[in-house]
């Protein structure tokens, strides 16, 4: 990491690069537990609905607290204990989930417990994102933003890549439920860990924007407004409206995967540590490859030319009629997800105002996750009409066309 960032830590801004990397390794060990989420709830019980729910619920709080935390932070100097405190709320909740086959709570199945409370601990998540993201522009330079971002995901997914399996390897031969137990105690005791390196890391205070008074205004002056700051920052309004076109197709097949692997292909635990070490395999090789692309490539070329390519992924699942060719699959993907990611996230920080980060961003997340709301429970009630594999098919074309939006409309010009 010292070579691929060229590092200088007697640097401040080196020795935040060099701490946010390391944080991303104790951070990838939750994750990986993580990943294993709706496969415990599915084996305590819950229903296609409820794993439907697991995704769209968090995205309709997201939405509810992103604009009201923008506003917050935006009224604060000092954004690094707000955020790291709302990150160790979130990291706790695992704690929860870890206890709660020992609670026996009465009146609620524990599938069903277990969702409601993944749920209800992503509202710090939501309230962290809104301020990482800002803070992420703040303490890295934009010459060094791609690199840094990089290296953060190749630690993040070389973790992931054996942890996975091993997790995977681990709850198929300890008995359950003390299997996931220990898997969720282990994974938050280490992000703790996570969190001491963020501490480290020197976050300047941020610009104070005191609240307005603003008259009540009606609905069609409301548009009006939403119309005028449209057109004050064109380009953040395309990547909103392009993204949200482009994901339409991709959110409502995101709880679909786990059920087609679980109930129609009848995946073990070792499978899906299996397929998500291939995934972060495949991560960590295209944050190589893009990262040496981007630095030759304009970022709304290669935008333009990775992310229709994303609806592919659900097509080629819905086409595979076992587990074996869609590990091949998730490695083709997931070499291609990190050319949108570098060229998505460059992209948004250069059309977001400077002056105005927390609450673009705030805009921007809430905006999106309306989306991540209404179309995982779509696409689980298109899936119990059509079945999984004809929806997997049809959502994955309907992201491809949505994905021409970037074609079309251009966030940045070549």
């Amino acid at each position: 990491m010292h070579r691929l960032l060229h590092l200088d830590l007697g640097q401040k801004s080196d020795r935040n690069a060099w701490y946010l990397v390391l944080e991303m390794f104790w951070a990838a060990i939750l994750a990986s537990a993580a990943a294993f989420n709706a496969a415990f709830a599915l084996r305590l019980g819950a229903t296609n609905t409820q794993i439907g729910l697991l995704t769209s619920l968090p995205a309709l709080l997201a939405v509810i607290v992103s604009i009201p935390a923008g506003r917050f932070l935006q009224r604060k100097r000092r954004h690094k204990p707000w955020i790291l405190t709302a990150l160790t709320l979130a990291r706790s909740g695992y704690l929860l989930v870890a206890l709660l086959p020992w609670l026996h709570l009465p009146g609620m199945p524990l599938g069903e417990q277990v969702i409601l409370a993944l749920i209800v601990f992503t509202i710090p998540v939501h309230f962290f994102n809104v301020g990482f993201i800002p803070m992420l522009a703040e303490v890295t330079s934009e010459e060094r933003r791609a690199a840094i971002f990089s290296a953060r995901n190749i630690a993040y997914n070389a973790s992931v890549t054996v942890l996975v399996f091993l997790f995977g390897q681990w709850l198929s031969r300890v008995p359950f439920p003390v299997n996931y137990q220990a898997m969720f105690i282990f994974g938050f005791a280490t992000s703790m860990l996570s969190l001491f390196y963020l501490i480290k890391v020197d976050v300047p205070d941020f610009p104070v924007i005191q609240p307005q008074e603003r008259p009540r205004l009606s609905l069609k002056k409301q548009v009006r407004r939403l119309r005028e700051s449209a057109a004050s920052y064109p380009g953040f309004f395309r990547i909103t409206t392009n993204t949200f076109m482009h994901g339409m197709g991709v959110w409502m097949t995101a709880p679909l995967y786990i059920l087609y692997y679980v109930r129609n292909l009848g995946a073990s635990d070792a499978w899906i540590g299996l397929q998500a070490m291939i995934a972060s395999s495949g991560i960590i090789l295209g944050y190589i490859i893009w990262r040496w692309i981007l630095a030759r490539w304009k970022e709304s070329k290669i935008l333009k030319r990775t992310i229709v390519c994303l609806g592919l992924f659900p097509v080629l699942v819905g086409l595979s009629p076992s587990l074996t060719p869609i590990l091949f699959a998730v490695a083709l993907n997931n070499l291609i997800v990190p050319g949108v990611n570098l060229s998505h996230f460059n992209t948004l920080l250069k059309v977001t105002p400077p002056d105005k980060r927390p609450e673009y961003t705030a805009l921007y997340m809430a905006f999106v996750n309306i989306g991540i709301f209404i179309f995982p429970m779509l696409g689980v009630t298109l899936a119990d009409w059509l079945g999984l594999r004809p929806v997997l098919i049809g959502c994955g074309i309907f992201s491809i066309l949505g994905s021409t939006s970037f074609w079309f409309r251009p966030v940045i010009s070549e």
